[in-house]
């Protein structure tokens, strides 16, 4: 029994001897950590937000612990950096911070804050944003017009869907007390009115790469593509030899084509297509374009009577023959049926586009003229006896 007894004592000394040395080095590390003092912590911004520029972004945080009296803001993996003050503020209102000179990129952002000395620190806080540059700005383009029309005592431009990114397009024009003028029109807006401009204006269109942007790009100004509308009192019934005039009564005159009405209309009998008739402009112009509307009359709408297809030719002189000699061919168009429906079914979009009457350009290459030939090749449902049409405006190169 004796040495059993032994034995167990002699474990029981290694035993203690181990724990009195684990205990003893358990405290020395205890010791350490008590010589270096108490960690303290900053507290991190509370939120961040970055906001996209111009080669820059804006950096607009919240910070609420009172220790935080230093930011320091890390970017491209810690290799650039900015430290700077945190000044006096509420805890609720943002702070904000501008970093220059960041080429167009996708930024990853690490925020810091830290106590007046920087001995201590916060966690990270990590946030993405980008900066814009010339990528950005190569992408841009104007908004495209519909139509800029100049009438006697104003200019109205019909602008087409709206860009995406896009605020909004800057014109600038001089008015006509001789003063340079500049004015916005939103994206959301379809048409615009400017009643002082005296000689051409020019336009350039507003973008921001994303909602919260600090800075505008813009295309290069150009041109708005102006057309003056012509004055149909000028407008005068006219016919050379071998093109007769003729009118299906005394109440549809051709006069009716340029009495700023569509509820009343030329209408005539006609022999077998091409048919033809004339009228003289009242001046020597350069012509870019017309619009047309039918006989709007529901029953007729795309029907027999109105013109489907034709031509039109143009003379500046009066000395012209049925032939077709002096005339030069302006253009062959065909009126559209946005719904394609057969011929007595209309549907909605049809009559809205008829009623708002259909726009035609020119040859731009074709001279000035005066006299005007209009050549019906066909009508709506094939008839070939009659042939009506309810209003023509012409426009003319501005200036």
């Amino acid at each position: 029994m004796k040495p059993n007894y032994i034995y167990k004592l002699v474990n029981l000394c290694i035993v203690l001897f181990v724990l009195l040395s684990s205990c003893s080095k358990m405290n020395d590390m205890h010791d350490q950590y008590l010589q270096r003092g108490e960690t303290i912590y900053v507290g991190k911004p509370d939120s961040v937000k970055v906001l996209a520029g111009k080669e820059r972004v804006k950096i607009r945080y919240w910070s609420s612990d009172p220790k935080a009296v230093k930011l320091a803001v890390y970017w491209l993996s810690r290799t650039d950096s900015v430290i700077v003050d945190i000044p006096a503020h509420s805890a609720k209102d943002p702070l904000e911070l501008i970093i220059p000179n960041l080429p167009e990129y996708n930024y990853s952002f690490e925020l810091v804050t830290m106590n007046k000395d920087l001995k201590y620190r916060s966690v990270t806080f990590p946030v993405s944003g980008s900066s814009y540059g010339a990528k950005f700005q190569s992408t841009l383009i104007n908004r495209p017009i519909k139509s800029s029309l100049k009438y006697p005592t104003y200019l109205e431009t019909l602008w087409l869907g709206a860009i995406e990114k896009g605020i909004g397009c800057e014109l600038k024009y001089v008015n006509a007390l001789g003063a340079s003028v500049k004015t916005f029109v939103p994206m959301t807006d379809k048409i615009n009115t400017i009643t002082d401009l005296v000689g051409g204006i020019s336009y350039r269109t507003s973008y921001i790469p994303t909602p919260t942007s600090i800075d505008t790009f813009y295309t290069a100004y150009q041109p708005v593509p102006i057309e003056s509308v012509m004055d149909k009192s000028l407008f005068l019934k006219w016919n050379p030899t071998g093109i007769p005039y003729t009118e299906y009564s005394a109440t549809y005159t051709i006069s009716k084509l340029w009495d700023n009405s569509t509820a009343t209309w030329y209408m005539t009998s006609t022999t077998p297509f091409p048919y033809s008739f004339t009228f003289d402009l009242g001046k020597t112009t350069q012509l870019t374009g017309f619009k047309q509307w039918q006989r709007l009359t529901i029953t007729v709408l795309y029907r027999n009577q109105n013109v489907k297809k034709f031509q039109l030719w143009g003379s500046a002189t009066p000395n012209v023959t049925d032939s077709y000699v002096g005339w030069t061919k302006l253009g062959e168009f065909e009126s559209a049926k946005p719904s394609g429906l057969a011929i007595g079914t209309e549907s909605a979009d049809d009559i809205a586009y008829a009623t708002d009457g259909e726009n035609f350009r020119v040859d731009p290459a074709a001279p000035p003229v005066r006299y005007l030939r209009y050549v019906v090749t066909e009508c709506y449902g094939g008839l070939q006896t009659i042939m009506s049409l309810s209003e023509m405006t012409f426009f003319e190169k501005y200036n």
